[in-house]
């Protein structure tokens, strides 16, 4: 199954160009593309299809990546989404994850790691590039609230357990074999794990899960 791509850019060179070199890869297929915001958000509440991947340019003109990305929550729409930003800066990674996006790069990222991306958001649900895993560590180790009795009692063993394989990487998949339950059972606990903790992505968890010392930081690896 190839991996279905929706692009949004207010420049339609740019989505044109993106289209074309993405769907040079056999496993990549993009099956639309919008110069607009309005444009992009209309349609989707008018089609059934959706895709596997956004992505999607920080601005748009009718609007910037930030409130297209609440615009699809709002809709129930949890597509992972991975943002381009001209004015990249990695400070705002931390802000990028609380918000939601799965992926936040700078325009000027090599195809080759664009494709790259892609994949991992594909199959893990984000992608920290490596100095964005190196600020956030910094800002999540600076930051450690101490751990509270109610944590302990809201998240059960299970829960934690499936937290502590997402922050290995694992797949929906790899952790319902390692803890020989169905991968619907994996997802019913990580929907409990984003309930419970407020998280809006996966990177969201693990810094959670960090921050209240569930997760030994030293043992995971994001990127």
């Amino acid at each position: 199954m190839k991996i279905k791509i929706t692009l949004v850019d207010d420049e339609a060179l740019i989505t044109d160009l993106l289209a074309q070199f993405l769907e040079q890869n056999t496993e990549i297929e993009v099956i639309s593309t919008f110069n607009s915001g309005t444009s992009f958000i209309n349609n989707l509440t008018q089609s059934n299809l959706l895709p596997d991947v956004f992505i999607v340019d920080f601005r748009l003109g009718d609007m910037d990546g930030l409130e297209l990305i609440k615009k699809l929550r709002a809709s129930k729409i949890d597509t992972p989404v991975i943002l381009l930003s001209s004015h990249y800066n990695v400070d705002v990674i931390s802000f990028m994850v609380k918000t939601g996006f799965a992926a936040f790069l700078p325009k000027s990222t090599k195809p080759s790691t664009l494709i790259e991306v892609i994949h991992e958001v594909h199959t893990k649900g984000f992608y920290l590039l490596p100095e964005q895993f190196s600020l956030l560590r910094e800002q999540m180790t600076a930051k450690i609230p101490p751990m509270t009795t109610n944590l302990k009692v809201a998240l059960s063993e299970r829960e934690i357990e499936v937290l502590y394989l997402i922050a290995q990487q694992k797949t929906g998949k790899e952790i319902a074999d390692l803890l020989f339950i169905s991968p619907k059972t994996v997802e019913g606990h990580k929907n409990n794990l984003f309930l419970k903790t407020g998280a809006k992505n996966v990177v969201g968890l693990i810094v959670y899960g960090v921050q209240h010392k569930l997760l030994d930081i030293h043992k995971i690896a994001i990127y």
